[in-house]
């Protein structure tokens, strides 16, 4: 027995010595952990003193005391390591000052060892030395693991901040989504943390810089916080329409906007201050633009499916909303507002009456039609999209390389020599320009305006243009469509009117009177006259400023009279002149031989069915036909039973935005459906245009004749 209780001792006093030993070691290193654990937590709270002490010298800053950005002392050697973005993170040390000891008890601040680096204006705290723990040095609390941003610091008037997003085109399958313009009154904070999410879904994402990229089109909301701070929501469309299909001749083009005292800057392609990133970025009302070797600018119209919703869908005219998607490719699919695949409807026959108030549509503009006649205006293939001249055609300036006569343009005009200023009684009509701040090009028949822009393409024209690669051609009702509801939608002005181009160069100037690119500041203004003198004293214009109340193009006013309200868009869609489009009813009125022979008729026959080029729309033959008398009176009968039987066209901004007979279109814009001897179709209104009458939703009646207030836009298409 007493064997077996020595034995039982023994092995209880060895386990006893091996457990101690175990205790002993787990104390020695909690100890340890508890002694790191302790210099961390009193790094921290000295940290925390002084941040707060920062925060009310801020207040005291933001108060008056300016002085105060001055305590403390010049920066030593220590700065050099500390503000580098291996160290701190900070690499600017301007406005930073040295905290030492002194500075410290200058301020009353008492238990606290440590020296800093701050920055008053920033609110920013820095380490002198920074603390060692587990391998890495910190030196300020937002570098800390829990996560610690500028903390202890109360929203005075708990304002939260407010910023800026935007997104740049996609590249590679991705878009960049940029915050900028960060404003927080209470306080400044070095670091915020970007939430967002994706339409549909439960979750937030984070980015921890204040970019970031995205591959899936749709509708995203964004935020900024830090700590308990936090913005309100935003939302942003990471849109994706269709690159623009590059022509021979063209060169890419954008802008530097117009600010403060500053007019806008044009940018091409090779300027040193190209951005390929921001060429275009439709989500932020910046439409693509080129510009080719004469110098004349084109606007890329993207391939896109539409929905009307009306404001009144028991009256038509009284406006609505026009939603757009932009289409994938040639295709009819487009992206929700989740990401998701979706699939547009079309028009599958010419006898369909199509209701865009139902569902999406895709455009006909961008459609193959060839199997339906071309009967909404569409193409002989399915298109990306298509390039519109952004300024109305133009008289050429003068210069040599616009000398050249197109060769199937062959007779003459009452001009203006463009170089010297002085009248000729006869100059033969050249290629006309697309830029701003030119005479408007005016006194040709719709005939000569087919022509002209059909011939921008062949051999020798002024634009760069290859004819095998690129098509030119008058601008169809659909074309018009196209512009004006992309224009109207979110993409562009957003359900408002661009400012109407009202300038009437009526003073010596000899048959000229419209000027593109110019406005004086309002929607609806009547006709602005003006001379030689206000032209010469615009194109020296400096600044934002006005020149005898007119401004121009590429200023801050002036810009509001294009598509998007920016130097971005198309302008003269509301005045400069009435544009002539490619359409017309084949009501057998002999103004369609005599002004638009090359259009309406084929040898001796008249052409009743649509092509690629021409729409051809209907017409009431009880109402407009070759026995009725032509007065004003029979004009508007015919145009109201002409306007009755248009039932089925869409997308060309008639039927679809208008009731009738008047100003019934959107806006109060006229609203004259061509019929009789007005066989033709123009579409915007013009300076001499009665307030209320001109505008995107403009359509009136045309005999297609040589008159001062008429001129035309040209299309382009990739073949």
């Amino acid at each position: 027995m007493k064997r077996e209780n020595k034995g039982i001792t023994l092995i209880a006093l060895i386990i006893t010595i091996v457990v101690l030993l175990i205790l002993a070691s787990i104390a020695t290193y909690s100890g340890v952990g508890i002694i790191r654990q302790s210099k961390l937590n009193r790094f921290t709270t000295e940290m925390k003193v002084m941040q707060t002490e920062v925060n009310d010298l801020y207040d005291r800053y933001s108060s008056g005391e300016t002085d105060l950005v001055n305590l403390g002392k010049e920066l030593d050697n220590q700065a050099d390591k500390v503000f580098t973005s291996g160290a701190s993170g900070i690499t600017d040390k301007t406005g930073y000052r040295y905290y030492d000891q002194e500075t410290i008890q200058s301020l009353g601040i008492d238990g606290v060892e440590e020296e800093f680096f701050v920055n008053v204006q920033k609110r920013s705290v820095v380490s002198y030395l920074g603390f060692e723990y587990e391998g890495t040095t910190y030196y300020t609390l937002d570098q800390l693991p829990q996560g610690l941003y500028n903390v202890d610091y109360k929203d005075k008037n708990e304002n939260g901040p407010t910023f800026e997003v935007t997104c740049d085109n996609w590249t590679n399958g991705k878009s960049n989504i940029k915050i900028t313009n960060i404003e927080y009154n209470d306080g400044y904070i070095d670091k915020w943390e970007v939430k967002y999410k994706l339409e549909g879904q439960d979750y937030w994402s984070t980015s921890e810089d204040l970019s970031f990229f995205v591959d899936k089109p749709g509708m995203y909301t964004v935020k900024i916080v830090n700590g308990n701070i936090e913005s309100e929501e935003k939302q942003i469309e990471a849109v994706k329409a269709n690159a623009p299909e590059m022509l021979e001749g063209m060169t890419e083009t954008t802008f530097k906007l117009p600010e403060g005292s500053s007019q806008g800057e044009t940018i091409k392609l090779g300027d040193t201050a190209f951005n390929s990133n921001i060429w275009y970025d439709y989500g932020n009302k910046k439409w693509a633009n080129s510009t080719t070797e004469d110098g004349s600018m084109w606007v890329w119209i993207p391939r896109y499916a539409y929905k009307i919703t009306y404001n009144d869908p028991s009256d038509k005219s009284k406006g609505g909303t026009i939603d757009v998607k932009f289409l994938i490719g040639d295709t009819d699919q487009y992206y929700d507002n989740s990401g998701n695949i979706q699939t547009a409807k079309r028009a599958t026959s010419k006898d369909e009456i199509v209701d865009t108030t139902s569902d999406y549509y895709v455009h006909p503009a961008f459609t193959d039609e060839s199997s339906i006649d071309y009967a909404n205006g569409g193409w002989d293939k399915e298109l990306t999209g298509i390039w519109v001249a952004k300024f109305e055609a133009g008289y050429p300036s003068g210069n040599n390389d616009t000398e050249v006569v197109a060769s199937n343009v062959n007779y003459s005009k009452t001009g203006k020599d463009w170089l010297n200023g002085s009248h000729s009684t006869t100059t033969s009509v050249k290629y006309p320009t697309f830029r701003p701040i030119t005479y408007s090009m005016n006194y040709n028949t719709i005939n000569d305006e087919y022509n002209i822009s059909r011939a921008l393409t062949e051999e020798g024209n002024i634009y760069g243009f290859n004819s095998s690669s690129t098509d030119s051609h008058l601008m169809k009702n659909s074309e018009w469509g196209a512009t004006v509801y992309l224009t109207w939608s979110k993409y562009g002005t957003n359900k408002n009117e661009p400012y109407k181009n009202n300038i009437n160069l009526n003073g010596n100037v000899e048959r000229i009177y419209a000027v593109t690119g110019l406005n004086t500041g309002t929607t609806i203004g009547g006709q602005n006259i003006i001379t030689q003198e206000d032209i010469t004293n615009i194109n020296n214009r400096s600044g934002n400023v006005a020149s005898n109340g007119i401004y121009a193009w590429d200023q801050i006013e002036g810009q509001k009279s294009s598509s998007t309200l920016n130097m971005y868009g198309v302008y003269d869609l509301n005045g400069g002149l009435w544009d002539k489009t490619a359409a017309y009813v084949a009501n057998n009125n002999e103004n369609l031989k005599v002004n638009g022979a090359n259009i309406t008729y084929e040898n001796e026959t008249l052409k009743t069915i649509s092509t690629k080029y021409v729409t051809v729309y209907p017409h009431d033959s009880a109402s407009d036909n070759t026995s009725i008398e032509e007065n004003e009176t029979n004009l508007n009968i015919a145009s109201i039973g002409n306007y009755a039987v248009n039932t089925k066209i869409f997308g060309d901004a008639i039927r679809e935005t208008s009731t009738g007979n008047g100003r019934l279109s959107w806006n109060n814009d006229y609203s004259y459906i061509h019929a009789l001897y007005g066989a033709f179709s123009c579409r915007g209104g013009s300076f001499l245009s009665e307030n209320s009458a001109a505008g995107l939703f403009a359509f009136n009646r045309v005999a297609g004749s040589e008159t001062m207030n008429y001129g035309f836009r040209s299309v382009l298409i990739a073949l």
